[in-house]
Formats: C-alpha cells, structure tokens, sequence
C-alpha cells in the first residue's frame, strides 16, 4: 500500500507500483502542491463586471493615461491656492508668525508645474521613458507595464476643471491641518494605491523598509500593517484568478505551528500575551506572500537585492552609531576592557542588527557572483565588505560564527571536491591571521572559554530556560518578552533576569511549547528534504546560485539561533520567514523551468509561459 504520510511529508511522486515494491530512493520525487486561483470563473467575472470594480478601474485607467499636462494643472493651483490662502491669512488676520513653510511649498509646486504644462504625454508613458523613474518604479519595486502596454498610445485629457479642483481639495485640506502632514498623507494614500494594486510593489516596498522600521513610533503595528496590506493585496488577486496560490506541506505546518501560537497566547498571561500571539500569527504569514509572490528568477533576484541595498545606509549609520555613542553596560564583557562601544544602527541592540548584517552579508557576496556586469559586482562587493566591517564592529561573536560556519558549508555545497574546495582557503587562514587585530581574533576565540562572563550568563540563563521548558512543556508560558520575564524569575539563578532565552529552540519551547518546537524542527528538515529532492532541478536552473544562497542564510541564522534569541525583533523575524519563502519559491521556479523545457514544441511553451508569468511583463526594447 501506499504511504500518503511519506507522500506529504517527502513530496514524492504517485506511482503505480506499491510503497514495499519501490524505493524511495529510486522514486520520482517531486513537492507536489495544490494550486489555488479564483472561486470559479463565473463568480470571477460576476466581481469584475460589478459596477465598483469597474469605478475602480475606470479611475485608475484615467490616472494612469492621464497626459503630464494635467497634473501640471494640478501642481500649478496646488502651488498658487496654498500661496495665496496663507497670503490672505497672514496680511488680514495679523498672524504673529509669517506661514514660511507653506509659502514655500507652495512656490516649489508652482515652479514644478511649469515643465509638466508643455508635456502631452500620457503620465504611464513618460514613467516608462524617464530611465530613473522606469528602473525605480518598474525594475527595482516591480510596478506592472500592464496599463501602459495595452494603452501604450492612449491618452485621456482631462477636463482642466478637474485637476483645478482637486488642487483646491488639497489646499483647503492643507490650510485646515498642518500642511506637511497632507503632503505625507496624500502620498501615504498613492502607495497605498498602489500596494493595493500590485502585491509585488507592496511586498517590495516592506522588504525596504524593514532596516528602518524599528526607529519608528509603533513599529510593530506599522510592520503589522504592511504585511496586512500585502496579504488583502495578493488575497484579492487569488480570489479574482489573477494569481496563483501554492499550498506545500510548509503551509500546512506553518498554519499548525500558527494555532499553537494563539493557543499559548490564549492560555497564558492574559490579554498582552494574547495581542502578541496575534501579531506573530499576521507577521508570519511573509512566508506564504513571499514564498507564492516570487515566481520568477527576475522577483526572486529583485527582493535579494532590495535586502542588500537597504544594507548599505543602514551599515552606514551603524558606523555612525559606533563612535558616537557609548555601548550599554548590559552589552559590555568586562573581559574586554578595549570595547567600550558597539555597532546597533537602527536596531537599538547590537544582537539584533548582526542579524540582518548576516543576511545582508551573505546575499551580497552571492550577487557578486551573479550573471551581471562588472560595476555591478563592484557594488555588491564593495557592500559585502562594508557589511562584513559593521558586522566586525557589532562584535556579535556567535554571528562571526555562523558566518564562518555557513561559508565552509556553501563551499561544501558548491563543490563537488569538498576536500580541494576547502584546502586553499584553509592554507590562507594561517596566513591572514597576522594581519587581523588580536582584540577581535581573543573576542571570537573567547567563545570556547568557560571563564568568560558572557558565555557564563547564557549557560546560567539557557539551564534555567530548559528548566522552565520542561515544567511548561505542553503550552508554553506565553508569548512575548514580558510572558518570558515573568515566568523566568521562578527559575533564574541568583536572581539574572533575561527578556529571553538567547536561543531560539529554547525560547520557542519556552513560549509555545513542544508541539510548536517540533513542528519547527520539522519544517526545517522538511526544507533539507525538499533542496535534496530538487537537486538535480536546482543544478540546471537559472536561481541555481539564489536557492543555494538563500539555504546558506537560513542555516547561518539557525547558527546564530544556537547563541541568541534572532526573533526577538519583529523586523527580523519577519526577515526570517522572507528567506524561508525565498528558498521554497527559487525551488519552485527551478522545478518550473525543468518542466518548461521538456515542452514538446517553441509555440507550447511559449502558451505555458505567457500564462504563469503574467504577472511581470519584459521589459520593452528601446528604439
């Protein structure tokens, strides 16, 4: 008989033989998955036809096909309205204070307005011609061409009333509240259009920002918020036929390991543990938008680099933040009395920021590698450098590990001679070591003395966590720093209090239980299964490089996991969950390309690909 258990778990094959009579071995072996697009096509067009869906559309057509001339028209009364308003204002009611801002902003739109007047152009076109606004719009956040190449030549003049009346909306808008916040507000509402619109565009857009979210007021709730936006986005794609949605033996356990999240929070230390559940629940749902949005090499590729260029400010200002301030004594070994401060940038915490340096780090060697031209290279490996120096300056010893560790196991990986493979990096080892100052070669060979404060706290802090795991095994203890906190001074020895657990097997365990522990571990092996059955799709494909990177930051994260809690912020563990879906998605594009190329004829495979890839149009050939 057959064994349906190993069938989803292993993704192998159906075959005709039965389980005892074929081994696994020798199956076809594939991560078969369900395919869900649309609630049928009758209720799919019943949606489209519907008088709001084609409101909507009609809208978006205008300002899309809209000529330059008329926002023009709108920057011009925006400008002079705002102008004259404060005029008015200032002269007739004898405000102390001239409005200088605002007669600013209103003079700056005034003078934009005057090149826009003279261009007929549809907007959707001249977006596509500018090669600035082409390569940021449509190559860099993946905006679709779609509107402008069905309509390529179309324009639609708008009567000069209308954009004079919305300019005067506007600026009675702006002359009611303070005029920045409308300026901010009206762009808030044109990216929220456009996440609307386009899942790629949202989903591109918070992979951006999630170096910078921690400095903000609110920044869970504001992640939380991004994510959200992007899920309804792709949600109401999937439900109109308009994109794809593969449901994989992850998504089963990830939904499981999600339901005993909300059972811990549930159960456990009230309503804060419960709110917490309820965001590590929306937080990790990246993984489904990630993993089913990135179904070619080119958005595959595009969110890597996206990570890597938001790493260069970011690296930037942890430099900043190094000497400039002074490290917290909670971050300080008195062992080493030479470290006096530490890289956090926007992070707040050292720890935190070493792990997206890891990612940033790792995908940006990978990039060098890439088919790409030289000064391109150049770029990512200047960056990789620059990462590797703030990384240095973190002085995050279990990151400096599990990134030597993670790179021994990509040149194993890589190599089919492990042996010759590893042999001249290792001879260089003994001659780089002269070169590399002796306070970060004791701070990262300090890690195997057990005389170090540090390491002596975590041994403290992990044998008092494996405690409280065992005595809270079934559901945990809560979700969160403070449900953690809390139940951790039962256990601590000589009273050490920890937010954490500074491992992450342990934390989970210690929040949710061991039923969320196991069904983690097991979407891991799951993941090491399913790299070893596409193997030989992987090795002949356009992401070869990109899935075998991706599994490299994944098992240098876990790495770094041994030695500290990596999703105690919650941009980085979003960041976690965006490299496990970039992994199962390079894995699906190389079992995609495999099955492209045994299409029997040039015109069938040209059908199959125009109706998966509808999604991102090539981009057009210039005269």
């Amino acid at each position: 008989m057959k064994s349906k258990f190993l069938d989803f778990i292993f993704g192998y094959e159906d075959s005709e033989k039965n389980f005892e009579e074929s081994a696994i071995a020798k199956a076809e072996k594939r991560f078969s998955d369900k395919i869900i697009s649309g609630i049928g096509s009758a209720y799919s067009k019943r949606v489209l036809s519907s008088p709001a869906v084609g409101f909507i559309s009609s809208l978006r057509s205008a300002l899309a096909h809209a000529s330059v001339k008329s926002y023009g028209i709108l920057f011009l009364a925006f400008g002079l309205i705002t102008m004259l308003a404060n005029f008015a204002e200032y002269y007739f009611r004898d405000l102390p204070e001239s409005p200088a801002f605002e007669l600013v902003v209103g003079i700056v739109f005034a003078v934009i307005s005057v090149p826009l007047l003279f261009v007929d152009t549809p907007l959707s076109d001249m977006l596509e011609r500018i090669p600035l606004t082409e390569f940021i719009l449509f190559d860099f956040f993946c905006l679709r061409r779609s509107a402008s190449f069905k309509k390529q030549n179309e324009k639609q003049e708008l009567s000069w009333l209308i954009p004079i009346f919305a300019a005067a909306v506007l600026a009675t808008f702006g002359f009611l509240f303070p005029l920045h916040i409308v300026i901010i507000a009206t762009l808030v509402l044109v990216v929220l259009a456009l996440a609307l619109s386009s899942p790629e565009f949202s989903l591109m857009i918070t992979l951006m920002l999630l170096p910078l979210i921690p400095i903000l007021p609110h920044s869970t709730l504001i992640l939380t918020a991004l994510i959200s936006v992007t899920a309804v986005s792709y949600t109401m794609k999937v439900l109109l036929g308009k994109r794809l949605f593969h449901f994989e033996q992850y998504d089963a356990i990830m939904l499981i390991f999600m339901l005993f999240v909300l059972i811990s929070g549930i159960f456990n230390k009230g309503i804060v543990s419960f709110e917490n559940s309820l965001v590590i629940v929306a937080l990790g749902f990246t993984y489904f938008l990630v993993s089913n949005i990135l179904i070619n090499r080119r958005l595959a590729e595009n969110a890597v680099k996206i990570i890597v260029y938001s790493s260069i400010p970011t690296a930037i200002y942890g430099i900043i933040t190094y000497y400039s301030t002074s490290a917290r004594p909670e971050w300080l070994d008195p062992t080493f009395d030479n470290i006096s401060s530490r890289a956090y940038s926007t992070f707040g915490n050292p720890n935190v920021f070493a792990v997206f340096l890891i990612v940033a780090l790792i995908f940006s060697v990978a990039l060098v590698f890439e088919k790409t031209e030289r000064k391109y290279a150049l770029v990512y490996a200047l960056t990789a450098a620059l990462n590797l120096f703030v990384l240095i300056l973190t002085w995050t010893r279990g990151a400096w590990l599990a990134v030597i560790i993670s790179a021994i196991g990509f040149a194993i990986i890589r190599s089919r001679r492990c042996p010759k493979a590893l042999l001249f990096p290792a001879l260089l080892v003994p001659l780089a070591l002269p070169f590399i100052p002796s306070g970060i070669t004791e701070r990262f060979l300090s890690i195997f003395n057990m005389q170090d404060s540090s390491l002596a706290s975590r041994l403290s802090i992990w044998r008092s966590s494996l405690r409280m795991f065992i005595d809270n095994i079934f559901i945990g203890t809560g979700v969160g720093s403070d449900a953690f906190s809390e139940e951790f001074l039962k256990y601590a020895e000589d009273s050490v209090t920890a937010p954490h657990s500074h491992n992450l097997f342990l934390e989970i365990g210690c929040e949710i239980g061991v039923f969320g522990l196991l069904l983690f571990v097991f979407m891991l092996l799951i993941r090491i299964r399913h790299r070893a059955t596409y193997a030989k799709y992987v090795r002949n494909s356009s992401v070869d490089n990109l899935c075998t990177v991706s599994g490299t930051v994944l098992f240098a994260l876990l790495v770094f996991g041994m030695t500290d809690y990596i999703w105690y912020n919650s941009a980085m563990y979003v960041m976690f969950w965006a490299v496990f879906g970039i992994g199962s998605a390079t894995l699906r594009i190389s079992k995609k390309e495999y099955d492209d190329s045994l299409i029997a004829t040039p015109a069938e495979a040209e059908d199959y690909s125009a109706e998966i890839n509808f999604l991102i149009e090539p981009k057009k050939k210039r005269n």
